[in-house]
């Protein structure tokens, strides 16, 4: 009887266990506007995809029809379109030399790839071939690193890694900036200046435990925001940006408002450089290989 007994308890005791790592493995944290839910549980994608040798410094991310993405590799001058049905790349273009590449978007078949200095190639995917070039005011010292197309206005949205356009002594502050798809011309005022630690004053703690060294950590990975990517979810327009460094995820409304701050794990995310959406809302982040191999992580609309 008493063995029994033993037994049980050891039994219960690794069923909660099991149930506990469960919930941690499966649970985020960060802040969260309380109208708003993550629609993604970002703490275990649904799928990875590994990418070859040519995408091993994968950057910026665009998804281009069902089972294929369009992407970047950092330095290299070529367009690739990945196949996730055929696991490999299937077609490259070369639009220029060598260069610091850090984003791609998409508008219909018209391609733009942005570098680190602001300049903007353009890439017809019909023609297969760079068909124009745009110079902006940004510089290697704002450093470029997101790109997405803002269908609702018609136009790019750039965001920077570095200090702002117009300097600031506030290096806490990002910028986002717009360039006019209608005009073709980059718009002065910026779109959106983002300093986390002030706006995450107005959001909820998610998942987030009170103490001195857990306060002092993410505070440290709040003053570290450096946004490395960016993507508009096509079922609500809501902006994502991705930040390399502190491992963050950050979301905000069409009208700019801050509505989450999200923690990655860096064990998942070893280095976010590319972030986008397929037509159903589902979400895919690109990997630099660092911690882990150089992957496409696909994330579930919940």
């Amino acid at each position: 009887m008493y063995l029994v007994s033993c037994l049980a308890i050891l039994m219960s005791s690794g069923v909660l266990y099991f149930l506990k790592k469960m919930s941690i493995k499966n649970q985020f944290a960060g802040f969260q506007n309380e109208q708003f839910t993550l629609p993604f549980n970002v703490a275990d994608p649904d799928t990875t995809y590994i990418m070859p040798k040519a995408l091993k410094e994968i950057s910026g991310l665009s998804y281009l029809d069902t089972n294929q993405v369009l992407t970047v590799n950092d330095e290299k001058g070529f367009l690739y379109t990945y196949d996730f049905t055929e696991g490999k790349v299937v077609s490259k273009i070369d639009f220029g030399k060598k260069g610091d590449y850090e984003s791609v978007t998409r508008k219909n078949n018209i391609v733009y790839i942005a570098e680190s200095n602001g300049n903007l190639k353009v890439v017809d995917l019909k023609q297969g071939k760079k068909i124009m070039e745009y110079d902006t005011p940004l510089s290697r010292k704002n450093n470029v690193e997101g790109l997405c197309f803002d269908e609702n206005r018609n136009q790019l949205l750039m965001v920077c890694k570095g200090r702002l356009e117009k300097k600031s002594r506030n290096r806490k502050i990002k910028g986002i900036y717009s360039f006019d798809l209608t005009t073709n011309k980059f718009i002065d005022n910026p779109f959106k200046l983002i300093n986390l630690n002030e706006e995450r004053e107005n959001l909820l703690p998610l998942n987030l435990t009170n103490d001195q060294l857990s306060n002092f950590t993410i505070n440290s990975r709040l003053k570290s925001f450096a946004p490395s990517a960016m993507a508009i979810d096509p079922i609500n327009s809501n902006i994502y940006i991705l930040s390399t460094r502190g491992g963050i995820l950050t979301v905000m409304d069409s009208n700019r408002a801050l509505l989450g701050i999200y923690f990655l794990s860096r064990h998942t995310y070893g280095q976010p450089e590319g972030i986008t959406f397929d037509q159903d809302g589902n979400m895919y982040i690109s990997n630099e290989a660092k911690s882990t191999k150089a992957n496409i992580l696909k994330i579930l609309r919940s």
